[in-house]
């Protein structure tokens, strides 16, 4: 599923923006002010001054491959492969197959080189306040959290590990210490 769609503040137009807030009016104040009365006259106020805002923005769509390092050569490259790939389906030669195979290679080695190139742009223009974004690209996701389990290796077996450990089940109860009785024993005095 696609994210909505976002105001682009990049292309908003800051003179037809300027000329709208030079008429933009809050409604008055309450007059006496109570904290659900005022939060009420700053809700309204800022819906108003937000959708003046992102009525003057043109929204951007953004597309399943939106991507920093996508490019239309990427795009071109693409719409090749998948075009080779549906003819050798329809039509399976040799022919058609090294096609598929080098348009494949041609677009993955493209996507490879791009990414490439966009990760050393990110890190020659890194600021100190990216270099933990840097770091966290570079590193990947963290481990994870939870150790292994010895001799757990489905969810079921962690689950009754952990139950074992943190409630382990109580020993058996000692026996009920009852005497029966034998004819011949001597009472104890």
């Amino acid at each position: 599923m696609l994210p909505p769609p976002t105001p682009h503040w990049a292309l908003l137009d800051l003179y037809a923006v300027g000329r709208a807030l030079d008429t933009f009016t809050t409604l008055p104040c309450p007059a006496r002010p109570m904290p659900n009365s005022l939060s009420k006259w700053f809700d309204i106020s800022s819906i108003r001054l937000t959708s003046l805002l992102t009525s003057h923005a043109p929204c951007k769509l953004p597309c399943p491959r939106s991507k920093p390092w996508w490019s239309p050569r990427l795009s071109s490259l693409r719409r090749e492969y998948h075009r080779f790939a549906r003819l050798s389906r329809l039509n399976p030669s040799p022919l058609n197959w090294s096609n598929v195979n080098s348009s494949r290679r041609t677009y993955f080695k493209a996507i490879a080189s791009a990414k490439k190139a966009h990760w050393s742009d990110f890190l020659s223009s890194a600021t100190p306040r990216s270099v933990w974004t840097a770091k966290r690209f570079a590193f990947g996701r963290p481990p994870q959290r939870f150790p292994d389990l010895p001799g757990a290796s489905n969810p079921a077996e962690v689950a009754e590990t952990l139950l074992d450990h943190f409630f382990p089940s109580k020993p058996p109860p000692p026996p009920l210490l009852c005497l029966n009785r034998y004819e011949d024993y001597t009472p104890l005095t």
